[in-house]
């Protein structure tokens, strides 16, 4: 499906205004916001049912062959693999806690680091400033899974009292960004794969860069429906917000996966009910390791996200990018990145992923 997305709904546009307003008390105690980490909030629950529920060998292979593990207690945490369905919009699925601890830091550290220094994934930045990759050091590369004994390029490796900066396309328009203001506050998203035209509202017609294998098979592993084609790699901090809009441009309507590494999110979408003409709709709290599939006619559904929760993000993630393990070597700590320490602690990171073309 492609075209105009048209203007979301004025019911849904109020609810969205009330949840970017709300307070943390006030959004604890709020029945309407399903939260699926409050135990058995979701069991009984008049709007939520049960959609299917997951292998968890299937699961668990996944996860090991994505971060190279051989398992472990930090390695899959059992919880129930249960796909849940919201009521209201049909089609609308959660997966709570999908992704184990490991998996999140593995997810984190190639988007962030292997990802956003490959010059073809372009970013945000990128319309206004030249993004310095030439200031990257030269590393090994990676094998096929995006681990071994290679380390990956990192713009996280640069200290960030470095002199080093983004220059202006335009001079008397923009300023040089420093390297601590790219990565604090500057850096927005991040294209994988198709490489969305954000000003002209549609994809390239020239073929994408290829999309990162490892992350296309883990996708595929937990939503094997879905060919990994394109993704955006939103960069959250409290105060962002993600407007009301519907997904339109691509030419297909298999259904859009979003997975949430970080603080937590309000999350809300909306479907018009077509008897009624009545805004239906959910909130959702996602947290750390929830995904998302929008499927069927939620494909299509309004959606934004009013409000990104302040220190939310769980206390094992946030020290990234400092904090994390050698694969080589578990029980020490890549130094690289201690001068990073902590940007997770106020940060949340979406992938949302969906295929171009039937």
């Amino acid at each position: 499906m492609s075209g105009s997305a048209a203007q979301p709904p004025e019911a849904l546009k109020i609810i969205y205004k009330s949840y970017q307003k709300a307070s943390t008390d006030a959004l604890a105690g709020d029945p309407d916001v399903l939260d699926f980490s409050k135990d058995q909030q979701h069991i009984g629950h008049p709007k939520v049912k049960l959609a299917r529920k997951l292998d968890d060998a299937v699961l668990e292979k996944a996860f090991a062959l994505f971060s190279g593990s051989n398992g472990g207690d930090d390695h899959v945490e059992p919880k129930e693999p249960i796909i849940y369905e919201h009521d209201c919009v049909s089609g609308l699925q959660f997966l709570p806690a999908l992704l184990p601890r490991q998996t999140q830091r593995y997810l984190l550290s190639r988007l962030l680091h292997r990802d956003l220094a490959n010059p073809k994934h372009k970013t945000n930045t990128h319309l206004h400033h030249v993004v310095p990759y030439d200031k990257l050091s030269t590393n090994l590369e990676g094998d096929a899974t995006g681990h071994g004994k290679s380390q990956d390029l990192s713009f996280f490796e640069i200290d960030p009292s470095s002199p080093v900066n983004l220059l202006p396309l335009d001079r008397d328009i923009h300023k040089p960004l420093s390297i601590t203001q790219f990565l604090n506050r500057k850096l927005r998203w991040m294209t994988l794969g198709g490489q969305y035209d954000w000003t002209k509202k549609a994809y390239p017609t020239e073929a994408p860069p290829e999309f990162p294998k490892d992350v296309a098979a883990l996708i595929r592993s937990i939503f094997p429906h879905i060919r990994p084609e394109a993704a955006i790699v939103n960069i959250y901090s409290p105060g962002d917000t993600l407007s009301i809009h519907r997904d339109v441009s691509e030419s297909s309507d298999v259904g859009l996966v979003s997975i949430s590494i970080g603080c937590d999110a309000i999350f809300i979408a909306g479907l018009e009910d077509p008897s009624s003409k009545e805004i239906k709709h959910a909130v959702i709290r996602l947290r750390s390791g929830d995904a998302v599939y929008m499927t069927g006619p939620s494909r299509f559904a309004w959606h934004g996200v009013p409000q990104i929760l302040a220190n939310t993000c769980p206390s094992w993630l946030s020290a990234w990018p400092a904090g994390i393990r050698v694969p080589e070597a578990a029980s020490q700590e890549d130094s690289r990145f201690e001068a990073w320490r902590g940007w997770m602690a106020n940060k949340r990171i979406n992938l949302n992923v969906r295929q171009m073309t039937d």
